[in-house]
């Protein structure tokens, strides 16, 4: 009877693995996922660990409750939520086959999250099927050793959608895009219309312009000396007199410039003669008295 119950387990386990799964159109969904401690084919911990009860129930807590699933021209890519990011390090990933062979494959952390109070981590990796088991491994540092446990998505639970992940193939929310475009296309209506705006009143500002200058006028020379009393448009002459013969002309101004120059320049001269005499007489009287 021991050994019917153990094959009948086993190949429950193998059903599960070979169980047909829902056909998904290339896009991204959300799964729900279920864990397990131990290895489920062995029954067995892969990290040693002894308390299988604490193991579930941790496991079980860390571990994001939906799943995302991206599927592209064949590919498969599914991302996997791990809390409580402040204690744990080094985390990395394999998957298991429905042999129950395992091997390491790379992972891409995508972006976080919170819940419990702690941080929880994003790491997208691909995989060859949707039927594998997930199986990360971190170091969790109170207990200071690695723990491994495994991860099945249920792809039949599949629902469009992003959740709280970023998805490398469609925009995370589309609802948000479309509400982005309307403000976008309100801004250019709106900008359009105070453009529209902007040249009307561009428009208006030459009739404008136009009016202040009829009002202001043009100033001639004439008009400035139309009040003015005192003035004369006459020169005055060398002997320093008004001329009224002397027209304010370009040429008078150079004559009357050149001959007031040169008749300083001829005062200068005559108390130049009369210092040098002067001085010569004191030193004539000097040179007597001695």
């Amino acid at each position: 009877m021991k050994k019917i119950l153990q094959i009948n387990i086993i190949l429950m386990m193998l059903f599960m693995f070979i169980s047909p799964v829902s056909a998904l159109n290339d896009g991204a969904y959300l799964v729900s996922r279920s864990t397990s401690y131990t290895n489920p084919l062995t029954g067995k911990t892969e990290d040693g660990g002894e308390n299988i009860a604490l193991g579930e129930s941790m496991v079980s807590n860390i571990v994001e409750s939906q799943l995302l699933v991206e599927q592209i021209n064949g590919k498969y890519y599914i991302t996997v939520g791990l809390g409580l990011a402040s204690n744990v390090s080094n985390v990395r990933f394999k998957v298991m086959t429905s042999s129950g062979s395992m091997s390491s494959v790379s992972a891409t952390k995508t972006g976080s999250s919170s819940a419990n109070g702690d941080t929880v981590n994003h790491y997208r990796l691909q995989v060859s099927s949707l039927e594998l088991y997930i199986s990360p491994i971190m170091y969790v540092n109170p207990m200071g050793r690695d723990v491994q446990f495994f991860i099945k998505p249920n792809i039949s639970s599949a629902i469009a959608g992003t959740g709280i992940y970023n998805s490398q193939m469609i925009p995370q929310n589309t609802e948000t895009s479309t509400s982005q475009n309307t403000q976008t296309n309100t801004s250019k209506s709106t900008t359009n219309q105070t453009t529209q705006e902007e040249t009307t009143e561009e428009t208006q500002t030459p009739e404008t312009t136009e009016i202040q200058q009829a009002i202001v006028g043009t100033i001639t020379k004439e008009s400035l000396m139309e009040n003015a009393t005192g003035l004369s448009n006459h020169i005055i002459n060398s002997k320093g007199k008004v001329d009224k013969k002397l027209k304010l002309t370009v040429k008078n101004l150079k004559q009357t410039t050149k001959e007031s120059t040169t008749k300083k320049d001829n005062t200068l001269l005559i108390v130049g003669i009369c210092i040098v005499f002067i001085l010569g007489g004191i030193f004539y009287v000097k040179k007597i008295k001695k």
